[in-house]
């Protein structure tokens, strides 16, 4: 709820008021969850450019190979502090989990293994 080019806005969902600004109370020791697949670019760019780290909150009951095009808009931004990727599903649908951690792992940079 802290991002301006997703929820961080007046007259959000079902939010009764303004969430504009409020990023201005986020402390840049604060690892950002961003789902905001949508406008990445902006979003990755924003929380970066204020220090915070972040993880990639992908999938969402999408396709696997979602959280490649993140990867790749990390990599070509040269967005810093990108810590890693989450799995994230509405539905309780894990069928595609294997896939989604095989694009990561494909997308990681050399000599970065997580294993």
């Amino acid at each position: 709820m802290f991002d301006p080019h997703h929820n961080a806005v007046d007259n959000y969902y079902l939010v009764n008021g303004d969430l504009s600004g409020a990023w201005e109370g986020l402390s840049r020791d604060v690892l950002v969850m961003n789902w905001n697949f949508g406008v990445r670019e902006e979003s990755l760019k924003f929380f970066a450019d204020r220090g915070h780290q972040q993880i990639l909150a992908g999938y969402y009951d999408t396709d696997a190979g979602q959280i490649g095009r993140w990867l790749e808009t990390v990599r070509r931004l040269k967005i810093p502090g990108v810590r890693g990727a989450m799995y994230t599903t509405w539905r309780q649908n894990y069928a595609e989990l294997r896939e989604f951690a095989d694009v990561v792992r494909a997308n990681e940079p050399a000599g970065e293994s997580r294993e």
